[in-house]
């Protein structure tokens, strides 16, 4: 449980870093692409403005404004082109220790039967029961916050979760020498 929160605690710092290192990237391409090629880069954005419904004369409007300061040509080549932001970037020990007490709360709940029944069978039915309605309640929780059916979410979730935990119990008897 615990080398397994490290696991995804370390995953997720380094997931955001290498997405942090292909902002730093993509924002040198681009600003290199700004200075040297400018006039392509105007037109890119022309048409972008003008794919999203807007006059020619408005997308000039616009391109004029936005190319006269570097750093918002920049932005908005970004955001528009790429479709990233540096604002959407997130510190990576933040997201690490997310990704690693979720894991770890994942990982305790059904662990704690183990340590309040003592005959197996109690536990591993206790443990199930428990996993279970934690799972439900997760897919739940997930539904709510992205606007869908908590219900839906839920039993997904669950499912999933189940059929996981279910292919992972058999291999470990599979592989079990008592």
């Amino acid at each position: 449980m615990l080398a397994g929160a490290a696991s995804m605690f370390f995953g997720g710092v380094l997931s955001a870093r290498s997405e942090s290192a292909l902002h730093e990237a993509d924002s040198k391409r681009e600003a290199h692409e700004i200075e040297n090629e400018s006039e392509e880069e105007r037109a890119e954005l022309f048409d972008l403005y003008r794919e999203k419904g807007l006059t020619e004369e408005e997308a000039d409007m616009v391109v004029a404004r936005i190319s006269s300061d570097k750093a918002r040509f920049l932005d908005d080549m970004l955001l528009n082109e790429l479709h990233i932001s540096k604002s959407a970037l997130e510190n990576p020990f933040r997201i690490g220790a997310a990704i690693g007490l979720s894991f770890l709360m994942g990982a305790f709940v059904p662990l704690v039967p183990y340590y309040i029944f003592s005959p197996v069978t109690t536990a591993v039915t206790v443990s199930a029961i428990l996993s279970s309605a934690f799972l439900f309640a997760a897919g739940a929780w997930k539904g709510q916050i992205a606007k869908k059916s908590a219900w839906k979410s839920g039993l997904e979730t669950l499912l999933v979760g189940a059929v996981a935990a279910t292919l992972l119990f058999l291999i470990g008897r599979a592989t079990t020498f008592v």
